[in-house]
């Protein structure tokens, strides 16, 4: 539980016998509990000197189940505790920015804090220091840990059409924080087989390393990529390489039936290198050059009916800007139910440019461009605003046409009417341009209109509207899942440029959910049960639209 690795009792008793005869000890300032559900509001680190040094770095790790409490001490939940592979302390260690003996910094200390609990084997850390009367500090992290080895055993349903997932997924392996995975998946488009392994801390350094294998019914896809990340807003440097390959059939829908498929073979190779400027008021600013390949190829098949795109060739060195302020707060009951959350209120802003030149890509010579901003903002003391744009997409340089470009805005809205309840409201827009046969807008499903099938409505421009009233009851069922509910309208239509034959009017439906995020396994995931009616629907589609689906957001 969330209270039990804020406050426990072991934690204070930790500190107790260094700083029960110093008098600078603070007392431990109770939780904010305001509306904006911001928690820790000033940060309880001691004062940062030009000689304090770090003197100790001890760690304090709870098992997933809290046996101290009568409702999770049963033979189940203690078993679960005994089989549970604890984290390795290296690995936390492998993670923080700091250890024993550099000089002490607050904001290294709360940075390493959001650094844990972003690991999908955590559920929520705490990183504690006090100070001892000759000016030493001594750290404790706190951690509590999920339990990782789990079967795949899943099914889903959205837009009337159906998706599962059979196999297994270990997120800690052996405790050293590694992913393996091999699933059997099945959904719209392809049946098969996935390999999964990835290593964020490769030997426990900063390097990280990721291996995928599919083998589908309709192809096979592979993704192997090593690279030293900007791991934290002090990093000054990143670089990698990766390489991408995926062979599939592509479906083309009409009012959420398929119409036509494809062939489509990409590949993507991918190499850079980045620098970064120190932190200067809460701002880096990073810088990268590259080169990617990218090569897309489309065959006909038996179950061709519409044109298919032409092969496109991208071969281009480009430059990166990165813009990042760091101004993250600690919240609750936003994104998910009770855990802990990173909300970042500052600017996220990226932006890269490539030059494709025919002589390298056997195609026209290409701009290739992308944008997008991010930035959220409290509006009052209960009321948030998130914005995020994005623009994508190339210009032929030859011709003076753009080419898949694809402008998006999104704006959404939290209004608290308590701890437990809000309003919440999502506007869309997209835009898009000489979009190629492989490229759709749609609306439908799990795309945003919850009460029509799946890729109901195409075209090259759109509007979407979500209305939800939420509710986070943080009720613990059978103390796997926090437990909480919606109440939805949504309202959208998609326009323009299709090609197929698409209902250009406005759909509206209404709608109900359950929403459970699982408490002590796949941190940061939400699972989403939806029952959705369409208002004023055509005949052709089911008048109750079933949907079940796992994102990583309420």
């Amino acid at each position: 539980m969330l209270s039990a690795l804020i406050s426990t009792s072991s934690v204070a008793n930790s500190f107790e016998s260094i700083t029960k005869s110093c008098t600078n000890q603070r007392a431990e300032e109770p939780l904010n509990s305001n509306l904006q559900r911001q928690l820790d509001r000033d940060p309880k680190l001691p004062p940062e000197g030009k000689t304090k040094r770090i003197e100790t770095v001890s760690f304090h790790q709870l098992n997933v189940f809290d046996t101290s409490l009568p409702e999770e001490n049963n033979a189940l939940f203690r078993f679960a505790n005994r089989a549970h592979i604890t984290t390795k302390p290296e690995v936390l260690r492998s993670i923080l920015l700091f250890k024993e003996g550099e000089l002490y910094s607050q904001k290294r200390l709360i940075e390493s804090e959001r650094l844990l609990r972003n690991q999908n084997f955590l559920y929520d850390a705490r990183v504690f220091a006090e100070e001892d009367c000759h000016g030493n500090i001594h750290v404790n992290v706190v951690t509590r840990d999920l339990w990782t080895l789990l079967p795949e055993l899943s099914f889903s349903r959205s837009g009337g059409e159906n998706s599962s997932r059979i196999g297994f997924r270990e997120t800690n392996l052996l405790g050293w924080g590694k992913r393996l995975s091999l699933t059997h998946t099945s959904d719209k488009d392809r049946s098969g087989y996935l390999f999964v392994y990835d290593d964020p801390n490769i030997l426990s350094s900063r390097y990280r390393g990721r291996i995928e294998y599919a083998d589908n019914d309709d192809g096979k896809r592979h993704y192997i990529g090593v690279d030293y990340p900007f791991f934290s807003t002090e990093t000054p440097y990143s670089y990698g390489i990766s390489d991408y390959e995926n062979r599939r059939v592509e479906s083309l829908y009409e009012a959420g039936e398929v119409v036509s498929e494809f062939e489509h073979f990409t590949q993507i190779s991918d190499m850079y290198f980045g620098a970064a400027t120190a932190l200067t008021s809460d701002w880096t600013q990073r810088l990268s050059v590259g080169f990617r390949h990218q090569e897309d190829v489309f065959k006909e098949s038996s179950t061709t009916r519409l044109p298919i795109a032409n092969d496109r060739t991208l071969s281009y060195p480009y430059v990166k800007g990165h813009w990042f302020e760091d101004n993250y707060i600690k919240v609750r009951n936003f994104d998910s139910i009770y855990r802990t959350e990173d909300l970042n209120l500052g600017w996220n802003i990226n932006a890269t440019l490539g030059y494709s030149d025919s002589q390298l890509s056997n195609d026209d010579s290409h701009w290739v461009y992308q944008l997008s901003a991010q930035k959220a903002h409290f509006t009052s003391d209960r009321s948030l605003w998130r914005v995020a744009l994005s623009l994508y997409g190339q210009w032929n340089s030859e011709q003076n046409t753009a080419r898949n470009m694809i402008s998006e805005a999104n704006f959404e809205y939290y209004l608290n009417t308590s701890l437990y309840q809000s309003w919440y409201a999502k506007v869309q827009l997209r835009f898009a341009k000489n979009l190629t046969e492989d490229m759709q807008l749609t609306l439908g499903g799990e795309t945003g209109l919850r009460g029509f099938p799946i890729n109901y409505q195409h075209g090259s421009k759109s509007v979407l509207v979500n209305l939800e009233k939420r509710y986070y009851w943080e009720y613990d069922l059978l103390q796997l899942f926090k437990v909480g509910g919606a109440l939805f309208f949504d309202i959208g239509r998609v326009r323009g440029h299709s090609l197929v034959n698409s209902d250009p009017n406005y759909l509206k439906n209404i709608g109900m959910g359950l929403r459970l995020a699982p408490s002590r396994a796949n941190a940061g995931l939400v699972l989403h049960l939806d029952v959705a009616a369409p208002i004023n629907g055509p005949e052709n589609i089911d008048g109750i639209q079933w949907l079940f689906t796992v994102k990583n957001r309420f």
